[in-house]
């Protein structure tokens, strides 16, 4: 695939940035997962977007209001703006682009959207069959990328993307290398740097390696070694960003041991995860309480106490559980005949994990729990879920894909979930189903409190550590600042020294 002519920057400039990550996309479609790296390259843009703080401000929309019954948004389109061939941004591109996220198979297509209409040259009603107080948040989201329908073929195919920001497509290798360029007629200040680089690496050493000679001027998602390692390096500064991530377990429900929350909350205290962190994570990332950081939203209810690490309490509960000390803890613990053996599942696309996995296995043991780690690949992890055939598993997720928490609260619904637990609390789906429709912070805030609160005691996830990043910055590279959910790279912010 090839540039759009009238946008290329001059090809005689020395302004390049080279970027390493872990993750190419296979597609550039945005509604076909493809939408993350061009977005985070500044290629793509959505009606609203996620500020570094988790707020929801306008982008392309200038504003936008909903009807006092919560079923009709108005969004007024910015009528500034241009696409990457020339053409204006209007209300039938906004229109075009939302109905393929909506129709696709994408992760919008389940949300409560009746219908998008064009109501003026820059206006756009949105319509749902429920008040959904979280539309502007999942209109943030890379899925509903506002792109020309020129991106498309006669036949309909998506070919190439044309879209608003700050940088322009250039090329794609598919998982290896995006490239753009930067685009001169941009609505807002243009970028210094023209060009960007952006490297699919997984290999977490060869990020550091290449940083340390000079082929990468900014690298993400380093190991924790890194920061030692490249402090000696003076052409090299780390840098520490706590994430929207969070690793946690997720326990089967439906089927013993982890239908009894004793033992769930027992296991919750057989984890040391301070030591974890320490230990395994080289002090990268924080012991975690609920689903969401304090330091990160104003949505995480302080008021939950950590399990905290408390073998004997542990002890105690799988006692109360049933489960005996049949020699100590040198046996695993019996109950009616079954020895508590369990498998812990965790996936490859993530190395710590396995890692963390093992440290759970010996602490276990020290309470009487026998656990075998096994790895596989997402998708048959996904698929075991699904299909209630795990024990439990250790997963790492963005609680926050959208800046919104019910995303994350819909972890806990017993249909509408993407991490399948068996979990079923009638007093959680109704929090969550009204947290949806309220439109008022406060209310949704005392909603979610009171939600946090039961989904805390009921533990269907055992949360573990908070994540953070680390990323390593050239010298030469200057106003870099990672967003918490690596919204956005803020390339067009940057300037090469």
């Amino acid at each position: 695939m090839g540039l759009l002519g009238g946008c290329q920057a001059n090809s005689d400039t020395n302004s390049t940035i080279n970027i390493g990550s872990s993750y190419i996309p296979e597609s550039i479609d945005p509604v076909n997962h493809g939408g993350g790296p061009l977005g985070r390259i500044g290629v793509y843009e959505t009606l609203c977007h996620v500020s570094p703080t988790l707020e929801i401000q306008p982008q392309l929309a200038s504003d936008w209001v909903v009807s006092d019954d919560g079923l009709t948004w108005i969004f007024n389109i910015r009528d500034d703006v241009q696409f990457h061939d020339g053409t204006d941004l209007t209300a039938n591109a906004v229109k075009f682009s939302l109905e393929r996220a909506f129709d696709s198979a994408s992760l919008l297509s389940p949300l409560p959207v009746e219908a998008i209409e064009v109501t003026d040259t820059h206006e756009v009603k949105i319509t749902t069959t429920k008040p959904f107080a979280p539309l502007p948040s999942y209109l943030s989201h890379r899925y509903a990328t506002i792109v020309s329908p020129n991106s498309m073929t006669d036949s309909g195919k998506f070919d190439e993307p044309i879209a608003t920001g700050p940088y322009v497509f250039e090329s794609w290798n598919s998982g290896t290398e995006l490239v753009a360029v930067k685009n001169p007629d941009y609505y807002d200040p243009t970028p210094e740097i023209d060009r960007v680089v952006f490297q699919g690496i997984r290999d977490k050493q060869t990020k550091v390696f290449s940083l340390e000679s000079g082929e990468l001027d900014l690298s993400l998602t380093l190991p924790a070694s890194a920061m030692s390692n490249l402090s000696q390096t003076g052409d090299v500064e780390t840098t520490l960003t706590e994430t929207s991530n969070s690793r946690f377990l997720a326990y089967n429900v439906r089927r013993p041991p982890f239908d009894d929350v004793r033992v769930r909350q027992a296991v919750n205290h057989a984890i040391n995860t301070e030591r974890i962190v320490e230990t395994v994570l080289n002090g990268v990332g924080s012991p975690a309480v609920g689903p969401f950081s304090p330091s990160l939203t104003d949505w995480a209810n302080e008021s939950l106490e950590p399990y905290g690490y408390d073998p004997e309490r542990a002890k105690n509960l799988l006692e109360d559980a049933g489960w005996e000390s049949t020699n100590g803890e040198s046996s695993p613990r019996q109950k009616d005949g079954t020895s508590f053996e369990i498998v812990l599942r965790t996936y490859t696309r993530q190395p710590d994990l396995k890692t963390i996995a093992v440290t759970i296995q010996d602490q276990l043991a020290a309470v009487g729990i026998d656990v075998e780690v096994e790895t596989t690949e997402w998708a048959a992890l996904q698929e075991e879920m699904q299909a209630g055939e795990t024990d439990v598993s250790l997963l790492s997720f963005a609680f926050f894909w959208v800046a919104d928490p019910d995303r994350a609260m819909s972890f806990y619904h017993s249909e509408d979930t993407q991490i399948y637990t068996g979990y079923d609390n009638p007093d959680a789906d109704e929090l969550i189903e009204r947290g949806r429709r309220e439109t008022e912070f406060s209310t949704r805030k005392e909603l979610y409190n009171e939600l946090q609160t039961i989904i805390h005691r009921d533990t269907p996830l055992g949360m573990l550590t908070y994540n953070e990043s680390i990323s390593g910055v050239h010298s030469r590279v200057k106003n870099f600042d990672l967003h918490p959910t690596k919204y956005t790279f803020g390339l067009q912010n940057l300037r090469l020294q």
